[in-house]
């Protein structure tokens, strides 16, 4: 039961994972499936929830480079907050040049290669992830509304609509590699957190150690993971984006690359 219900899961995962080129930039949000104990788990939900899994996966894998389209999974226990989500396919250049072009044109978050790379390290390309409309916008709204007309006349249990002329960019991803190391720096556009119902409760990451570092007046939090790829995060407040460098096993680089980028 767990394999087919973290199927799409597992491969968003693997798509949005920080450098993956070769996914083309799939990127989709998909609702927070119940999980409930095997004992009262019925057949028929199984069958459901691997089907509705295995249609999201399709609609994803079958998506060409800036198309994106809006989903509705007609169904409580799938999709318990009775949302619309969205599945789109970003773009992937091996030019940095190109890169820059397209990212002004979608009004990317700021993010350039420095000046000087570190030692050793070379550019392989770069990847922007489309931008989804947001829920308090027109075109959510109207999204929201036809699908659910859609499903209250129909008969099936996902309901898909296209969205044309997609021209903004979320997030974008600089890919490096030295030898073996690789390099994968972000910036992401900070959205505003859904308000929640209740006290969040932090959640535990034992295999992770943080370090605040100040490089060049910048606040930065280096975070160790003995279980994956350690990573340094810092945020521009005035342009309200976060900026990450992803790599395994190597801090004294990824900190490098971090004082080149805040001095340029």
């Amino acid at each position: 039961m767990m394999k087919n219900k973290m199927k799409v899961a597992l491969f968003l995962a693997a798509t949005m994972m920080i450098g993956s080129a070769n996914a083309y930039a799939a990127s989709t949000t998909v609702p927070q499936t119940k999980i409930k104990p095997a004992a009262a788990s019925s057949v028929k939900s199984e069958k459901l929830t691997s089907s509705l899994d295995d249609q999201i996966y399709e609609l994803t894998k079958g998506l060409k480079p800036g198309q994106m389209v809006a989903y509705y999974a007609a169904d409580k226990e799938y999709n318990p907050l009775d949302q619309i989500y969205f599945a789109s396919k970003g773009f992937v250049y091996d030019t940095y040049s190109d890169y820059l072009k397209k990212a002004k044109a979608m009004d990317a978050p700021a993010l350039t290669k420095p000046n000087v790379l570190p030692k050793g390290y070379v550019f392989q390309n770069a990847v922007l992830y489309l931008k989804s409309p947001e829920k308090t916008s027109d075109l959510y709204k109207k999204l929201e509304k036809e699908l659910k007309a859609e499903a209250a006349k129909g008969n099936k249990t996902l309901y898909t609509q296209a969205i044309p002329d997609v021209n903004e960019a979320t997030a974008v991803v600089l890919n490096y590699e030295k030898g073996s190391v690789k390099m994968d720096v972000i910036a992401n556009y900070i959205h505003p957190a859904p308000p929640m119902n209740g006290t969040p409760v932090p959640a535990e990451k034992p295999n992770e150690k943080t370090e605040t570092i100040v490089i060049n007046g910048v606040e930065c939090v280096y975070t160790d993971d003995s279980k994956g790829r350690d990573h340094l995060d810092w945020v521009d407040e005035e342009s309200q984006i976060r900026y990450t460098i992803w790599a395994e096993s190597a801090k004294s680089d990824v900190l490098s690359f971090a004082k080149k980028m805040l001095a340029d």
